[in-house]
């Protein structure tokens, strides 16, 4: 017994089981009198607020961590201690189980340029995942590692070369081209056509080693917090589902979710903060050539009534109604 409340607690006990007064148990416990005497004053309407509003994001974003947590109570103008946080989130039961760490490799300098600004690195990579009835899905994630701003997040059955090709290429129309591109040594990638979209676009292809995920680690963390607060809390039901799913995540990430590498701000505001320093780092240019992507509404009839089950924060699935998104969809 440590900590005040515990000895207090056992106090209480002797004292109510009759086998000692309340002094000697104070005491033998090395607990002051006016301690085991003291009452608790009611909590202040403001800690009231705090609290509700820590277990409410906890529960709305299940796989952030305390720090997370404090940045996003904060911009609501509730002043706390992250100390606060973490022990509100132990009480009610809200902590993240991360998995295992693993061992850190070793250091290979010269492997990988550092983005020097906005645009001037963008990091590709492909996540895997499956719908319900086993069809497999491709998300191709493109983040500019200045800003670690989500690009966009194209998903597909298949994701052939021409299909990164016009992801890219709506992703520079949109946004500006960057001066390097940073990619494993897939199929996708090292391909002629990517090779000459970008020969072309003035774009140098930046490959990392082969067994090397480490050298694209802007890539890899983004990949990582895509699958383990999206994904994983979803079952999809087909590819056009998958799309919009990612694309909400994108906008969260982008615009709400604290990023621990940028002192616990927004993407989007580093971003405009960084474009305000370099204007002509954002100006998009047109696109050179665009290759026809074969439509996930083209390839399946998604009915957006049917109910979908999904995970909530303490594991166990739950049936939930599908967000109507026809009207979106209409439009």
């Amino acid at each position: 017994m440590v900590s005040p409340s515990q000895r207090r607690h056992a106090a209480e006990s002797v004292v109510a089981a009759g086998v000692c007064s309340s002094r000697q148990a104070c005491r033998y416990l090395g607990l002051a009198r006016s301690t085991l005497g003291y009452l608790r004053k009611p909590p202040t309407e403001r800690r009231v607020q705090t609290e509700a509003a820590i277990v409410e994001l906890s529960r709305k974003h299940p796989r952030y961590g305390y720090r997370r947590v404090h940045a996003l109570v904060l911009r609501r103008g509730l002043a706390c201690a992250q100390r606060t946080v973490q022990r509100v989130r132990r009480r009610e039961g809200l902590r993240v189980l991360g998995p295992a760490r693993r061992p850190r490799c070793p250091a290979r300098p010269g492997a990988k340029i550092k983005a020097e600004g906005v645009n001037d690195v963008w990091c590709v990579d492909l996540v895997f995942d499956a719908t319900r009835h086993g069809v497999t899905l491709k998300f191709l994630t493109i983040v500019d590692e200045g800003s670690h701003y989500c690009i966009d997040i194209a998903v597909g059955r298949r994701m052939t070369a021409r299909d990164v090709v016009r992801a890219l290429d709506e992703a520079v129309r949109r946004h500006g081209k960057p001066r390097h591109l940073r990619c494993d040594n897939g199929g996708e990638f090292i391909a002629g056509v990517l090779q000459r979209w970008l020969k072309e676009r003035g774009i140098v292809a930046r490959f990392i080693e082969p067994g090397s995920p480490w050298q694209n680690g802007v890539n890899e963390s983004f990949n990582g917090r895509f699958r383990d607060e999206c994904l994983n809390r979803e079952l999809l039901e087909s590819a056009l589902e998958a799309q919009v799913i990612a694309r909400a995540f994108r906008d969260e990430y982008n615009d709400i979710r604290p990023h621990s590498s940028i002192d616990y701000r927004a993407p989007s505001a580093v971003r405009a903060e960084l474009l305000q320093q370099a204007p002509g780092s954002g100006q998009s240019s047109p696109p050179v050539f665009a290759f026809p992507l074969h439509t996930v509404a083209q390839r399946r009839v998604f009915d957006p009534l049917s109910p979908r089950r999904t995970h909530c924060a303490s594991g166990r699935s739950r049936q939930r109604p599908r967000p109507v998104l026809a009207a979106v969809l209409r439009r």
